[in-house]
């Protein structure tokens, strides 16, 4: 594994690394090591997992078979005020 050192950690960011240490119950390195991995895209957030499941679908609709999809899902658009008093 390998180590890099990080130079001009101004106090902001090191105030702001120590609280956000603290909050997640971490050190500093594994605070700081989580967030690069987030930035690269190297660790998904739990959070907001990114699924993979119908991208073979994505773009395979002809516009008739997209038309009829907006005619079927037309009444999701309307509002019941009845349900909004």
């Amino acid at each position: 594994m390998k180590s890099i050192t990080i130079r001009g950690i101004d106090d902001k960011l090191h105030k702001g690394l120590e609280e956000l240490s603290r909050k997640e119950d971490s050190s500093i390195n594994k605070t700081i090591i989580t967030l690069l991995r987030k930035a690269l895209g190297l660790e998904q957030d739990a959070k907001y997992p990114v699924y993979h499941d119908l991208d073979d679908l994505s773009g395979t609709w002809t516009e008739k078979e997209y038309k009829e999809f907006l005619n079927a899902t037309a009444g999701f658009e309307k509002i019941d005020e009845e349900m909004w008093r």
